[in-house]
């Protein structure tokens, strides 16, 4: 469950532009891939954990998809979207 601000969140890529005009920046004897691989490895890029069960989101978020709904919470920002206190929400 994503609320209407965060879905334009969504909608934007990473990269709108990949081409870069100029010359092209190879070196002989360099491998990219290998060269800067331990730079791109860090605990920023796996997403943040769910403040209920503390299981990984899938994006940057405050809940999982599951608890998210549940709650009946954004799972991006965390607010309230549904009032769940009368549902008998269970996930079969």
């Amino acid at each position: 469950m994503v609320c209407g601000s965060c879905q334009t969140k969504l909608s934007k890529l990473a990269t709108p532009d990949v081409w870069k005009t100029g010359k092209d920046k190879r070196e002989v004897g360099g491998n990219k891939v290998l060269q800067n691989y331990s730079k791109t490895i860090t605990s920023g890029n796996l997403g943040s954990k769910c403040k209920v069960c503390g299981q990984t989101t899938p994006q940057k978020g405050k809940y999982c998809p599951d608890c998210a709904y549940k709650k009946g919470r954004c799972s991006m920002c965390g607010k309230k979207q549904v009032d769940v206190s009368k549902h008998n929400m269970s996930m079969v």
